[in-house]
């Protein structure tokens, strides 16, 4: 690994390339999850730099999942964590950079190839975990918004049980926006019908999902977010 060139540069420049020094370290190296980074003192000695611009590099790469670093404690390598790009969907949403009907696209894809994965290689601990949660939807009945948080655990679960980490992150990632579209298209449809229908889209699902059927998964998956959508666009159409 090269050092920092010693020429004068701001601090905030200084702090960027210390980042991206760490993130080649970390290539290098192939640290893993969980594993040590240099300390501040051992890093600012090396590349000659401050420890307060050290320090800032470290905040930085905190902030967006890359490293963890806690007081008094050795800077690790983080595990992929959901909260920045929760943040970063959450911040697209609320400034109008994208709709809550885009993210329920993005929701539809990425739960479509869950549940055709999940049909795959959902393990009985798995299947029995969704099973609760969309008892638990029921139990919670369509008055109150007491589902609304079962329904994304449902989602959270059947993304876990796809097996690919990358889908399960970014499922988790838009559980706050997804909260909104569920809230807002059950406003739109407030029946009991409407609820019983939601329950049957998602009881059709977790069999095609227990059967190991992923043509069947994905039909449903496909079924249940076409009639979401359509929800989430009227209650839309109406504010």
């Amino acid at each position: 690994m090269t050092k920092l060139p010693t020429t004068d540069q701001t601090a905030d420049s200084r702090a960027f390339q210390v980042s991206r020094y760490l993130m080649e370290y970390i290539r290098h190296e192939r640290l893993k999850a969980g594993d040590a980074v240099p300390s501040e003192v051992k890093l600012s000695r090396e590349l000659n730099v401050s420890r307060s611009v050290v320090r800032e590099a470290y905040r930085t790469l905190a902030a967006t999942g890359v490293i963890d670093i806690s007081n008094g404690k050795t800077p690790r390598v983080s595990r992929i964590d959901s909260l920045p790009v929760s943040a970063l969907m959450r911040h697209a949403m609320y400034t109008g950079q994208v709709t809550p009907l885009q993210i329920m696209e993005l929701r539809s894809a990425l739960d479509t190839q869950a549940a055709r994965l999940a049909a795959r290689h959902a393990t009985p601990d798995a299947l029995e975990s969704l099973q609760r949660a969309l008892d638990a939807m029921r139990e919670a009945g369509p008055i109150g918004g007491a589902y609304i948080r079962h329904d994304v655990h449902f989602h959270a679960l059947l993304a876990e049980a796809s097996g690919n980490p990358l889908i399960a992150l970014q499922v988790t990632a838009l559980s706050k926006a997804a909260r909104y579209s569920i809230r807002a298209g059950r406003n739109a449809e407030p029946s009991a019908l409407g609820f019983a229908e939601l329950l049957m889209r998602h009881q059709v699902l977790l069999a095609a999902v227990k059967a190991g059927h992923e043509q069947a998964a994905v039909e449903a998956s496909q079924m249940h977010f076409t009639a979401a959508e359509a929800a989430l666009d009227l209650a839309l159409q109406e504010e």
